[in-house]
Formats: C-alpha cells, sequence, structure tokens
C-alpha cells in the first residue's frame, strides 16, 4: 500500500506533473498532432483516435459505444492503448500517446497551472438528480466496517489516531469531497493518512482491516456490500450535492486546435453513449461487468448534454485550494481550462429533450429515504 498524507505530498505530485509538461514542450509537435481521415471498406470517412484502456468506472462510455456502433455511426475509430496509472495519464496526451482523456475538475485545473495544455471540450459525469434515490447510481460512497469503531461521521471524532482511507489518488474527488465533509464536521485535516490503492483493492483493504474507510466508485459498490462487513456512512450527492461527479471530457489545445472535426464528434458519440447508460442501466452494467471482471450493478451517471458550467467547475477549483494542491493566490479560472466551441455537438434531440432538465443545478440537500438493501 502507498501512503500519501498531506497537502505537501499532493504538491509534489503536481511539481512532478508539471515537470512531465515541462519535458515534453520540445516534443510540442507530437501533442499537436493531426489525425487525417480515412475511408474505410464501406466507404465511410473515419477519425481513428486514441485513449487509454479502462478497467474500472470510466469505461461504461466506451464500452456502449463500441458495442452499439455509436462510434461507427459517428465516423470514429476508438484505439485503445493499454492501461495507464493516474499519473500517467496527462502525460501520455502532451507526448501524442493518446488523444482522448479527462478527468476531475481540480486535475484538469492543477495540469493548467502546471503548465499543461489541457482543456475540457464536454461535460461527462454528474451526480443524478435528486429524484433518483437509488444509491448505486451515486458517484461514491465513504464507507466503514461496520464491526468497527467507525459506526457515523461523528465517530471520526473520536477515532484514536489517524483514518486511513483509500483513496485512487491525490487531488481527485476523494479528497475533494473529503475536505468538504471535514470541514462540515469542524475535524482538522490531518486526522485523513491517505492509502492510494485503486477501488478493487481498497474494497479488500477494508475486509482486512489495512484501511478504516474506503471509497467506491459505482463498479466497485457491489463488491463493497459482499463482503458483508460495508456500513455507508456517507454518500458523494450527501457532501457536494450534484457537482460531486462532475468531470470534463479534455484534450489538448493543439489537437483540438489541429483536429475540430475529430473533437466534435467525439463528442457528439460520448454524449450518445452516456445517455444510453443512463437510460439503459442493467445493460450497460452488465456489459461493464463483463469487460471489467467484478459484478456491476450500476456505472456512473452522466450530464445529459455536454455544456459546462462555469460556476460549478469553479467549485473544484475552489476544493483544489481548499487542499493545498493550488496556492490562495492561484490565478487560475475555468476559462483557463475548458472550452464551451464543442459541447453543443453532445446536445440531445427536441424529442430526447422533453421532459429532460435540470441536472447541473447547483444545491446541496440531504440524501432522505435511499437503501442500500435494494
Amino acid at each position: 500500500m502507498k501512503k500519501n498524507d498531506g497537502p505537501q505530498s499532493v504538491i509534489l505530485g503536481v511539481l512532478v506533473l508539471i515537470l512531465a509538461a515541462g519535458t515534453l514542450t520540445g516534443c510540442a509537435r507530437r501533442t499537436g498532432r493531426v489525425v487525417q481521415a480515412t475511408v474505410n471498406s464501406e466507404g465511410q470517412e473515419v477519425y481513428k483516435l486514441k485513449t487509454w484502456s479502462r478497467l474500472d468506472c470510466s469505461a461504461a462510455p466506451f464500452i456502449i459505444g463500441d458495442r452499439l456502433g455509436i462510434f461507427k455511426e459517428e465516423g470514429l475509430e476508438i484505439i485503445y492503448t493499454g492501461e495507464l496509472t493516474s499519473a500517467q495519464r496527462i502525460p501520455s496526451m502532451l507526448s501524442g500517446d493518446n488523444d482522448i482523456g479527462g478527468g476531475h475538475p481540480n486535475l484538469l485545473a492543477v495540469a493548467r497551472a502546471g503548465g499543461a495544455p489541457i482543456r475540457g471540450v464536454a461535460r461527462g459525469d454528474t451526480e443524478p438528480p435528486w429524484e433518483l434515490t437509488n444509491p448505486y447510481l451515486l458517484h461514491m460512497w465513504w464507507v466503514s466496517n461496520k464491526d468497527g469503531h467507525l459506526k457515523t461521521l461523528e465517530d471520526i471524532k473520536t477515532f484514536p489516531g489517524k483514518i486511513k482511507m483509500q483513496s485512487i489518488s491525490r487531488n481527485q474527488c476523494q479528497e475533494f469531497m473529503t475536505d468538504i465533509l471535514l470541514e462540515r464536521l469542524d475535524i482538522p485535516k490531518d486526522k485523513i493518512e491517505y492509502i492510494l490503492l485503486p477501488d478493487v483493492e481498497g474494497v479488500l483493504a477494508l475486509k482486512q482491516g489495512l484501511v478504516d474507510i474506503t471509497t467506491p466508485h459505482p463498479p466497485f459498490f457491489k463488491p463493497t456490500m459482499d463482503t458483508g462487513i460495508a456500513n455507508v456512512l456517507i454518500t458523494s450527492r450527501e457532501i457536494a450535492g450534484l457537482d460531486g461527479g462532475t468531470t470534463l471530457w479534455a484534450f489538448t489545445d493543439e489537437f483540438i486546435k489541429n483536429n475540430p472535426e475529430a473533437v466534435k464528434r467525439f463528442v457528439k458519440a460520448i454524449k450518445r453513449a452516456e445517455r444510453w447508460n443512463n437510460d439503459n442501466p442493467e445493460q450497460a452494467a452488465q456489459w461493464t461487468a463483463e469487460a471489467i471482471g467484478v459484478p456491476v450493478l450500476a456505472n456512473h451517471w452522466h450530464s445529459r448534454t455536454g455544456v459546462i458550467p462555469e460556476d460549478a467547475i469553479q467549485v473544484w477549483i475552489d476544493g483544489a485550494i481548499r487542499g493545498g494542491a493550488l496556492p490562495p493566490d492561484t490565478k487560475i479560472k475555468p476559462g483557463d481550462f475548458i472550452t464551451h466551441e464543442f459541447e453543443h455537438y453532445g446536445d440531445e434531440t427536441v424529442a430526447e429533450q422533453s421532459g429532460q432538465g435540470g441536472d447541473n443545478a447547483l444545491v446541496y440537500q440531504p440524501d432522505h429515504g435511499n437503501s442500500l438493501d435494494s
């Protein structure tokens, strides 16, 4: 297990990213590769775009896009280049080894502050609207061992010593929302010692007593509950409202400049796949389970359009400042690492939009009536 337990560790990670970005600046011609359209055997114009392989909660839209032929219909072929760690992903975009990337807004903000020319082109994930009470659709859970000390959030205050909390990486959704939670409970941030593990290992670590809290995402909710010891302390939507799950699809600035048609087609295709996931959760979960090799009851919930609300992005910048990944006097603002040029290509048709709305609202209210036994 890898420990990483302070703002200094976050800043060190940011500096590594800055150095990676700086090193690759000399190879900027690679970040700006031009994707030439090819013609397939059916006479269709196709753009081939590269991205890393996903065996986690971000896999579903690509699985759906491939299996339903959505990418093909939009004139795209997605090439999967292999799995990468979180720290390798943005550098792989800067090197030109991958085209499609993204993540939570705090990650992109810190990358931009470090000199990485990464820009969000469309909104991906969000929390489901309040009327959907199925907890398996939420972005994250904070889970303790029901037989241990942490039975309620208040127990965090009296826990002896530091709490070992699993996290995929620093300056991501876990830390962003844990900081909000700690402030709400008036608990110092140094109460938490982050243990960096992927979700699948976090589930095992909780069972083995190696961590006190694990923070799984949707594909790993069922394995977490299947341990028989899971005690869900709180969920992401309860902590951060509908902004708790915000992600952005992103490319490098030069790739966007050189390949606007390919970016447009990707936004259109990925939003089609994401809406299908929302509307067909059981089938999407089955396909994801088959692809990643763990039982899945649901995937992430996605914004139904690509529209990027800047106020929701600012919430994550504020979180990066709160966590120490950005300085208090940072000049970074949403417009520095997003563009609104392509988001409308992800819109639904008028028929699809009928009766839809409101999933981008900024609001906090507690989840009442959610059942984890369903």
